[in-house]
């Protein structure tokens, strides 16, 4: 039987990078490169073409920064997006995480660690550097923040899948409920553990180990 393949787009300005990436890549048996983007623009257009299933993007980008290329990227296609970057500043990293992205991994990884953070982003997962998830964790919450234990099980389900990095509907999908149910447990999840953005919930995750760090 033949191997499904995951489909991925590299977006970077630097074609030495997105080749060395397309070695290591297409040398998985379960993985292939069927697009490159070299400007933040031809990322959103090309993922819009392809449909990948996961795009790998660095943040400096010319015409158009990763971020916004990640936010149009995910809030009009169901593709997934790692970042790989060299910036490691909080306000970075906690845009990113705010627009959407499902993993950001610092462009002195491993190959290893970059071929199990497609793996699991693909499975739904989400993962991050270690110098990541810490600085996340460290972040102020800008509020008190409260036990887990204090959701009921359908609120925890909803936090974790929401945690991972999965948009209300896909959420909605994978339980079963409508997008309109997500939204009122996220609301109801946020109060209850004094939290008021994405990015605060997934630095509580964080915290408490519940995403993986590369």
């Amino acid at each position: 039987m033949e191997t499904v393949k995951t489909r991925i787009v590299l977006a970077d300005d630097h074609a030495i990078l997105r080749q060395g990436l397309g070695r290591i890549i297409s040398s998985e048996p379960d993985m292939e490169v069927v697009g490159e983007a070299s400007t933040g623009i031809d990322a959103v257009k090309r993922t819009r073409q392809l449909k990948p299933d996961l795009v790998i993007m660095d943040i400096s980008m010319p015409e158009q920064d990763g971020i916004e290329s990640l936010r149009q990227i995910v809030k009009t296609c169901s593709t997934r997006v790692l970042i790989l970057s060299v910036h490691v500043d909080p306000h970075t990293i906690s845009q990113a995480v705010s627009a959407g992205a499902s993993g950001y991994l610092l462009k002195d990884s491993l190959d290893t660690e970059l071929l199990a953070a497609v793996r699991t982003i693909t499975r739904g997962g989400a993962v991050f550097s270690p110098v990541v998830s810490r600085l996340l964790a460290e972040s102020s919450t800008g509020g008190s923040v409260r036990s887990l234990n204090s959701l009921t099980h359908r609120e925890r389900e909803v936090f974790l899948l929401l945690a991972e990095g999965k948009k209300p509907s896909e959420v909605a999908a994978t339980l079963f409920v409508s997008t309109k149910t997500v939204h009122t447990h996220r609301q109801h999840i946020m109060e209850k553990l004094g939290l008021r953005t994405t990015t605060e919930l997934i630095r509580f995750a964080l915290r408490e180990g519940l995403i993986k760090a590369v």
